[in-house]
């Protein structure tokens, strides 16, 4: 980071401090003030790939064809970027998933939208789609941050988890056309290089935060594999990491790459925790949304429902795995009124009291440090 940009980072910074005072105090005090630093945005859409560690890539036939559409349609995302703005002001973020983003015609627009909303809108690609047109558009439309997802540097062993002709080149040009488009229109758009652990690619997660881990306003992101639920077993059998002193010994490069200024972004907590994943379901009948996993005791207590909203094909959520406190589909009510209801105040005591292992990168608990230290890096 140069020290003659860190005054406009810390001016484009103080929103989000605001609102993880708001959160700090809404944790330790009886006044709830807190507002969402980030709202998700999860629907069914189609995606244009089909990764063997993704239900994009096995499912099929209706299951399928539920998964690619959405009670959440085109036409409610104005409506909803615009009541976002309402209830959270500046300084949030709103992450978009659903299928292959880059495949809406509207993503541009919905961009461009937030922007001038004041919002930081962000989403994770494949890449594949990207050209020099779309990453002039989605740079100039103030794109606040994009996920790339990459397994490896290697073709071999990156299209294999994802069967794509040219998958590895195509993404690794998009990476580049994006890293160039920003500095040709010397735009604030950062680029997260987002990786799944897996025991086909653990070593390359290693040569991918030394490729991109120090690149201006870049960083990487590891995620364990969890299967899924219906994946096929001999996807799970290659996928799933067998040697645990081989995962022990990545952890420990990846701390030491973060030692040595690498942007990963992973806390000490998310590294426990992918150990704990593994150790802890000996049987490995644990999927991502079905475990009985919990943190270890002596880890703080989760926060999530406190800064972080969902919006899942429409219901509104604290988190993925609590009930909903409303719908942008079906409900009458603003998300204003659905954050500041008694229904969530319900809701966010079970967040609040809820131990299971989360290792999901969006769901991890991110202390403010660390936050901190990576708004620093990429913004």
């Amino acid at each position: 980071m140069q020290v003659a940009s860190l005054p406009r980072k810390v001016i484009r910074g103080l929103p989000y401090l605001r609102k993880e005072i708001r959160s700090i105090v809404s944790d330790h005090t009886p006044f709830f003030i807190a507002k969402p630093r980030v709202v998700h945005i999860w629907r069914g859409a189609p995606c244009n790939a089909r990764c063997i560690m993704c239900d994009y890539g096995f499912l099929k036939g209706d299951a399928y064809r539920k998964l690619i559409s959405s009670a959440f349609t085109d036409d409610l995302m104005p409506k909803t970027l615009e009541q976002i703005a309402e209830l959270t002001g500046r300084g949030t973020v709103v992450s978009y998933m659903g299928g292959e983003p880059t495949v809406s015609k509207d993503l541009v627009e919905w961009v461009e939208l937030a922007s001038k909303l004041g919002l930081d809108f962000r989403f994770t690609t494949n890449g594949y789609k990207m050209d020099e047109e779309l990453a002039r558009k989605l740079t100039a439309a103030g794109l606040f941050n994009i996920g790339v997802s990459l397994e490896s540097l290697d073709p071999e062993i990156n299209e294999v988890m994802r069967p794509h002709p040219q998958g590895t080149a195509k993404t690794i040009r998009a990476i580049e056309l994006l890293m160039k488009e920003r500095d040709r229109q010397r735009a604030r758009l950062s680029i997260n290089v987002k990786t799944v652990l897996s025991d086909l690619n653990l070593e390359s997660f290693i040569e991918i935060a030394k490729r991109y881990g120090k690149e201006d306003r870049m960083m990487v992101t590891p995620q364990m594999f969890e299967p899924m639920d219906g994946m096929p077993p001999e996807t799970k059998e290659k996928l799933y990491v067998k040697d645990m002193a081989r995962l022990q010994r990545i952890v420990e490069q990846i701390r030491e790459l973060k030692s040595q200024g690498y942007a990963i972004h992973v806390t000490e907590q998310g590294l426990r925790e992918f150990i704990k994943l593994y150790s802890d379901d000996k049987a490995r009948t644990s999927t991502m949304h079905n475990k009985d996993l919990e943190m270890d005791p002596s880890e703080p207590e989760c926060n999530i429902g406190t800064d972080n909203l969902w919006i899942h094909d429409g219901a509104v959520k604290l988190c993925p795995y609590h009930p909903p406190i409303g719908s942008v589909v079906t409900g009458t009510q603003t998300l204003k009124e659905m954050w500041d209801s008694e229904l969530a105040r319900q809701v966010r005591t079970g967040t609040r009291a809820c131990r299971r292992l989360c290792t999901i990168s969006c769901l991890r608990r991110t202390p403010l440090t660390h936050k901190v230290v990576t708004f620093l890096r990429i913004a």
